[in-house]
């Protein structure tokens, strides 16, 4: 029976470090994701001159959730006419950032974003999107290193710590 409690303590810290490296590749991805949207924005704004809601439910459909979900939620804010893009953007990116391993700094960059679409001339709109998206590649750099230095020791260190746990127990 001391075996089997030894077993489920070192699976169990095994697995929260596992799910805490799988965080920052989440992280990188979505990053990643967000950046794609921007680019793909940028175009739609440029030569498909359609509505926002409308190139926002488009751009979902090109990308895997969560950036889909938050991208489809704001077009069904904006089709609804509930509130102005910048409300929109906003709420849906408060209800959506819950949900999501970005840091703060990555919703404050996309609060910004959001405060400035629709507002400006399609230039304008261009330059803001273009400097979004050297934000968000910073950070996806930034990402992308700390998951290289701390992905393989959150894994260690959750079989480690298990391992500990267990000596210390017997």
């Amino acid at each position: 029976m001391m075996w089997l409690g030894a077993a489920i303590i070192i699976l169990t810290s095994t697995g929260v470090g596992w799910e805490l490296s799988k965080r920052l590749e989440r992280r990188t991805t979505l990053l990643r994701h967000m950046k794609v949207a921007l680019e793909t924005l940028d175009t739609e704004v440029t030569f498909a001159m359609i509505p926002l809601w409308e190139a926002f439910e488009q751009i979902a459909k090109q990308l895997p959730a969560p950036a889909k979900d938050f991208l489809n939620g704001v077009s069904t804010r904006l089709k609804d006419n509930e509130e102005s893009t910048q409300q929109a953007w906003e709420e849906e990116l408060n209800y959506w950032s819950t949900d999501v391993d970005l840091d703060a700094k990555d919703i404050d960059i996309l609060k910004q974003f959001g405060q400035t679409l629709g507002r400006q001339d399609i230039e304008g709109q261009r330059k803001q999107i273009q400097l979004t998206q050297a934000y968000l590649e910073t950070m996806e750099q930034t990402a992308l290193e700390t998951q290289k230095k701390y992905e393989s020791m959150y894994r260690s260190l959750g079989l480690l710590g298990g391992l500990l746990l267990v000596i210390m127990l017997l």
